[in-house]
């Protein structure tokens, strides 16, 4: 046989050897299979949480019929569904790296104490800092030291205002009166919507918007409520309930803010939503 025809042959040994290494990974140990954190899956089962922050105030939250509260002073509010799920999948969470409490530094982790400690009915997590190469942060549970993805910064910085529910009206209300600075909604026993005072030309559907516009509202995001804030009353009534929901009228530009001093909060929405929310516009006009 020729030297090249060997060299040839020689070559592709080579290859199908590399390739065989590759694909097989000979000496090296498989990763492993990712620990989830508990065994607790948090959107069923879950009724009550506590979050211990060391630089922010404590949060609690209790579930009832299937919705969250969130405890404030001395009321409930209700809680963020979108953050309470974010909250939640902390009980899913895994890690392929673990390691002993006592064979490890939990001060240096920011486990001792912790960032922040969240006791979800009778399961206590407590996170930590972030290591610097994968931006995974420490969790400590039974013992065991967890690296998991960093999802919960927000517990660590956000405000108590950042897990309350954002709608303006809560699920399932249906509006029967609203009552403006400048004009009053009413639906009367015989089926329509009655406005005060009168302006002829408006139609049902421009009324009818109006309604859905606040029935379907929600705030990019709520802060305390700045006490001593002047301005005029904005008054909702519902079917099948006494309950009315008032908001004070703080600003509509550049932002429109509507307050809830009775709650301690302000929603603060885009000023595009005051003509939506604050004036009747013909139904088919381009928000």
């Amino acid at each position: 046989m020729h030297a090249r025809n060997l060299l040839n042959l020689a070559l592709v040994a080579v290859a199908i050897f590399l390739g065989l290494a590759v694909y097989f990974k000979p000496g090296l140990q498989p990763e492993p299979a990712p620990q989830p954190l508990t065994t607790l899956h948090g959107q069923e089962q879950a009724s009550s949480i506590h979050i211990e922050r060391l630089t922010r105030d404590p949060l609690s939250f209790t579930r009832r019929d299937d919705r969250w509260y969130l405890a404030n002073a001395e009321q409930e509010l209700p809680a963020s569904k979108f953050q309470l799920q974010a909250l939640l999948r902390l009980l899913d969470a895994t890690s392929t790296s673990h390691y002993s409490a006592g064979t490890v530094d939990l001060e240096a982790l920011g486990l001792e104490p912790p960032q922040v400690t969240v006791t979800i009915d009778d399961v206590k997590i407590l996170l930590g800092n972030t290591e610097p190469l994968g931006n995974r942060r420490y969790a400590l549970i039974d013992g065991t030291v967890h690296l998991i993805e960093d999802r919960y910064q927000h517990l660590i910085n956000a405000g108590w205002t950042n897990f309350i529910e954002r709608k303006l009206v809560p699920e399932g209300r249906v509006i029967r009166s609203l009552q403006l600075p400048d004009m009053k909604l009413a639906f009367t026993d015989s089926g329509q919507w009655q406005l005060l005072p009168d302006k002829p030309g408006v139609s049902a559907d421009t009324i009818a918007q109006l309604i859905d516009h606040w029935s379907n509202a929600s705030a990019l995001y709520a802060r305390p409520y700045e006490s001593g804030k002047s301005g005029e009353n904005i008054i909702l009534g519902f079917e099948d309930t006494p309950e009315i929901l008032t908001f004070r009228l703080v600003a509509n530009s550049p932002e429109l803010i509507l307050a809830r001093p009775d709650r301690g909060i302000q929603y603060h929405l885009s000023g595009s939503m005051a003509a939506s929310l604050l004036t009747l516009q013909d139904a088919g006009e381009e928000q």
